[in-house]
């Protein structure tokens, strides 16, 4: 008998229990979200961030709380996306190259892309070599001369080694037989302060973190990393342009830790498509030279990443470059 009753009860809350998380789903979201960025405040990603938490929280009805997880080339912070729960209420955005490039230059997992769910891209990442307005050199041109004459004198701050825009710079480099110090910084903001104080001769960097110092005239644009010029200063022509077959492929993207409930995961994607479409988050995105009005959801973002991690891995083979 009081199996039967036991038995009853389970049948009459079964429907309840079940009906949980999907109501859970359709409360999504009911408290404040996380948004982590793997670099110091002030770069070109933490921009981004700050910016989509803003224009995220009517639609959100929360507030979006930005931490900066510096370390790793930004890897750190993803590997924290990772062991997060799969409920919508962690995410992420990052370069591109922390999870297709990082791992042939550093002791991460190679599998991020795989144990990550991309949202959509956000903004394209575009890069470049800048130097000091007080720095003698007025071209690219210039720079290689002055490394020729004096090896191993020059140097270039770059962010961290396992960044597209640090493979870049290696394939120039060896192409011209150059023997330039290359030192690793932990984000745009200590690449753009060791140039202006010329703690480096030169930098390579994202176009958001230079931009505003070369409209100022405190820095020039010696090479755009790009296939185009970059806007800021269309006169500087691109390594392409130079003779260089290397271009930067990377982007800002959305993310969330594997197995995101697709209700979730929908209701993300169309808040931030609809905040990158906003006034305020279009005039920040111009202004750092980050805008692509370009839309990479799903399937489509996946195929981009997974193509470029590919190019990536063969262009490191090529050149001899990775973890030895």
């Amino acid at each position: 008998m009081k199996l039967h009753k036991l038995a009853a009860i389970i049948l009459a809350t079964a429907p309840a229990i079940l009906a949980a998380p999907a109501a859970a789903q359709g409360d999504f979201p009911n408290k404040q979200l996380r948004i982590l960025v793997g670099f110091p405040a002030g770069g070109s990603t933490d921009v981004l961030a700050r910016v989509l938490s803003q224009e995220t929280r009517k639609a959100l009805g929360q507030d979006m709380l930005v931490i900066n997880k510096g370390g790793a080339a930004g890897s750190l912070a993803i590997s924290e996306l990772i062991s997060a729960p799969a409920d919508g209420y962690t995410i992420a955005i990052t370069p591109s190259s922390v999870l297709t490039v990082a791992h042939h230059f550093q002791s991460v997992r190679p599998d991020m892309l795989e144990s990550t769910d991309g949202l959509l891209m956000a903004a394209r990442q575009r890069a470049g070599v800048m130097i000091s307005s007080k720095s003698p050199l007025r071209s690219f041109k210039d720079f290689v001369n002055e490394a020729k004459a004096n090896p191993g004198k020059l140097s270039i701050g770059m962010i961290g080694a396992g960044t597209t825009g640090a493979i870049l710079l290696k394939a120039v480099l060896m192409q011209d037989n150059l023997d330039v110090n290359l030192v690793p910084l932990n984000g745009d903001a200590p690449v753009t302060n060791a140039v202006l104080a010329q703690h480096v001769t030169a930098g390579m960097g994202s176009a958001a973190a230079f931009s505003e110092h070369i409209r100022a005239g405190t820095m020039r644009l010696l090479a755009s990393g790009e296939a185009t010029r970059i806007d800021v200063a269309p006169d500087v022509p691109s390594f392409m342009e130079m003779g260089y077959p290397y271009k930067g492929n990377a982007i800002q993207y959305l993310l969330a830790p594997k197995g995101l409930p697709p209700a979730v995961r929908q209701k993300l994607i169309t808040v931030f498509a609809d905040a990158m479409k906003s006034p305020a988050y279009i005039e920040i995105a111009k202004k750092n030279e980050l805008y692509d009005p370009t839309v990479l959801t799903g399937a489509d973002l996946d195929t981009y990443l997974i193509q470029d991690r590919a190019e990536i891995a063969t262009l490191i083979e090529k050149l001899g470059l990775g973890k030895k």
